[in-house]
Parts: structure tokens; sequence; C-alpha cells
């Protein structure tokens, strides 16, 4: 008996220095894993700085770029008036270049006439200066009455005077056609010089429309630039997340499976001691009945201890919990073998019947840093409004609603050689 008892106190103590051991390297491994992390979230904070200056980098560019087109639709506005300016004078040149035509057609015509009547004006004066005042004597002695001799006098006086008057006409005529030929050129000639002077605001306009394009492209360039860098890093920003969900996922993953360990551990102590303890009343109740036989030989006394702790009782099926369970299923491995489907469906209820994770296939599922298609891409989301396909259905039906678990296993992961466990499929299961 003091045999036995010394077996199993030595058998704890190594189970204990064995627990201890395990103790210290998970520590190790945890300081060494949150160092690690620490060092990503840094890298991933100089990621996000980056990422932040180029967005607003290019956000100060892109208003620059949207005030400079508002200046650029503000000088097309001018350029649009000054060009209906130009096109308002060029037909007032155009009308005052036609009534000066039509002016001078005219005072052509009138100068026709009045030369005309000034050639015969000057022969009348000639041949009036050359009979003198002596021909008024003539006249008046002439042959005839005195009546038609005062007549003809009187015609020669009339006519002197129609003569001075058309003289006067003639002098005011040509005065007045010099006086509108220089007023229309003088209207012509500030007409093309307001044409002249809106040109060059036309060209000086066109000029700054020109450069401030050029502006507005090369802004549209560097927003191009920094919005693609701005890009860059935000791509390295998702991948430092990533890279730490997957640290944080393997951390999880080893403090449950030491958890689990240890409790696997604990139990088998427990088991030990329990059959140690067993043997020994055993022994002892052999040694003072050798000649009875046991009505009980200790067997039927502890039904379901069998070493590996009393069983947790089944899950029981919450509402959504097969559609939920369907989808999950498709996205990890819609594309494995139903065998392959069975096997996922197996880890989530090992997890709902383990006491490292949550007891509710809702809380496994939406567990942090475990099911990529649920915290990563959200194909999961999508998969579950529009249900899962009937083969995925089945899988699910048959692992909640028929029990058939067809592994022990808590993880799984697509098979990259990095992680030792049973490979099927496209996974690894552990």
């Amino acid at each position: 008996m003091n045999s036995s008892k010394n077996e199993s106190k030595y058998i704890s103590t190594i189970v204990m220095s064995v627990l201890v051991m395990m103790f210290v390297i998970c520590y190790s491994m945890v300081s060494k894993a949150n160092q690690s992390i620490s060092e990503m979230e840094s890298a991933k904070k100089d990621n996000q700085e980056q990422m932040s200056s180029y967005q607003e980098q290019a956000s100060g560019l892109q208003e620059t770029k949207s005030e400079l087109e508002s200046v650029v639709s503000q000088l097309n506005t001018e350029l649009a008036e000054i060009s209906e300016k130009i096109s308002g004078i060029e037909q007032q040149i155009s009308e005052k270049t036609a009534q000066l035509d039509n002016t001078k057609k005219d005072l052509d015509i009138a100068a026709e006439d009045e030369e005309k009547q000034y050639a015969d004006m000057k022969l009348r004066i000639k041949y009036m200066y050359e009979l003198s005042e002596y021909s008024y004597i003539d006249i008046l002695f002439a042959e005839g009455t005195f009546s038609e001799r005062l007549n003809k006098a009187e015609y020669l006086i009339e006519l002197t005077k129609y003569d001075r008057k058309m003289l006067e006409k003639y002098k005011q005529i040509k005065l007045e056609r010099e006086q509108k030929e220089e007023e229309y050129e003088e209207e012509q000639q500030e007409l093309l010089e307001l044409k002249e002077e809106l040109s060059i605001q036309r060209q000086i306009l066109n000029q700054k429309i020109s450069d401030t394009n050029e502006q507005i492209l090369m802004y549209a360039e560097n927003i191009e630039a920094a919005e693609k860098a701005a890009l860059e890093y935000e791509k390295k920003v998702l991948a430092n997340q990533q890279a730490i969900d997957d640290e944080n996922r393997r951390i999880e993953e080893s403090r449950i499976i030491e958890a689990e360990s240890i409790e696997r551990e604990r139990r088998e102590r427990e088991s030990r001691e329990r059959a140690s303890y067993e043997e020994s009343i055993r022994n002892s109740q052999s040694q003072e009945n050798e000649t009875t036989s046991p009505a009980d030989d200790g067997s039927g006394n502890h039904q379901g201890e069998d070493g590996s702790g009393s069983e947790q009782p089944g899950y029981v099926m919450q509402t959504n919990d097969l559609e939920m369970l369907a989808a999950l299923i498709e996205c990890e491995a819609g594309n494995q073998t139903y065998y392959g489907m069975l096997c996922v469906g197996a880890v989530v209820v090992n997890r709902i019947n383990s006491i490292s994770f949550p007891n509710t296939l809702f809380e496994v599922i939406y567990q942090p840093y475990q099911f990529t298609p649920v915290t990563v891409s959200n194909r999961f989301a999508l998969v579950l409004a529009r249900g899962a396909n009937a083969t995925c259905y089945q899988a699910a039906r048959e692992v909640l609603e028929q029990g058939n678990i067809v592994g022990p296993w808590l993880f799984f992961r697509l098979n990259d050689g990095s992680r030792q466990g049973e490979v099927i499929g496209d996974h690894v299961f552990y």
C-alpha cells in the first residue's frame, strides 16, 4: 500500500514538473509573441501615418485643382463675353463701312451735279465779267419795251444771286461731305482700335486658360501619384493587420492547445490517482478477506469515469445554427470533398463542447481571429444572406442533427507545410 502511495506521489510530482515546464515555455512563447505583435503594431502605425499623410496631400491637391478649375471656368466665361463683344464690334465695323460706302455714293452723285452747276456758274460769271457793267446799260437801252429791258436786268440780277447761292450750297455740301467722311473714318478707327484691344485681351485670356490647364494637369498627375502612394501604404496597413491577426490567432491557438493539454494532463493524473486508490482499496480488501469473495469488485460504482473526464451534454441547436454552419462550411470547404466539409463542421462543434471556447455556435463562429471569411473578407455574410448550397446544408445537418463528429480537432488551416496535423484535402486539422 505504501508502495502504491509512493508511486502515486512520484507520478504526481512528475506531472506537476511537466506542467510547470509547459507553463514556463508557454509564458516565454507568449512574451515573444507579444513583443512581435508590438513591433507589428508599430510598423502598422508608421504605415498608417504615411497613408494619412499622402491622403491629406491628395486632398489638398484636389482642393487646389478644384479652385483652378473654377478659375478656368471664370476665364472661359470672360473669354466668351470678349468674343461676343468682338463679334458685335465686327458687325458695327461692317455696318459703318456700308454706311460710309453709301454716303460716299450719295455724295459722289451730289458732287457730280454740283460740279456741273459749278461749271455752268463759272461760265456765266465769265460771261458776265466779260460784259462788265456796260452790259446793264446796253440791256436798258436795247431794243424792246422798257418792261422787257427791265425784266432782262432783273433776270441777270436773280441769276447772279442764284449763282452765289449755289456756290454757297456747293461749299456747304462739300464741307458736310468732308465732315461725314472724317466722322465715319474716326468711328471706324475707334472700332478697329477697340477690336484690337479686345483681341489682345482674348489672347491674354487664352494664354491664362492654357497655363491654368497645364497647372490642373500637373495637379491631376500629383493627385494620382499621391493616391497611388496612399493606396500602397493602405495595402501595407492591411498586410500589417493581417499579420497581427494571424499572430493573435496563433497565440490564441497555442493558448487553447496548452490549456487543453493541461486539462488533459489533469484528468489523466486524477484518473491515475483514482485508479491507484481503487487498487490499494482492492488490495487491502483482498488481504483482509482472503477466503471471502467480494460482493462488489468496484467496477460498477464509477461508471462514466473513463479517465477522460465526464462527458459533456450534447449541444442543443439554436435558431439559425444550421444556416450559419452550412454557410461557414461553404466558405471554408465548399471546394473540398464531402468528408472535408464534415471535418470543418466537427471543428465547430468540438469548440462548442470545449471549455476553451464559447458554448454557442454563433459565438464560436464570430469569435475574433478565428474564421477568415467571417472576420476578414465578409464572404460569410454574403453566403449566409443568399443561403448555402444543398451539399453544405446536408453536411451541416449530419453534424448538428445526427451528431456525426468525424474527428477531435479544434483547429484547421490551409496546408502549407508549416503545421503538423491530419491532412485532409487542402487543409490540415489539428
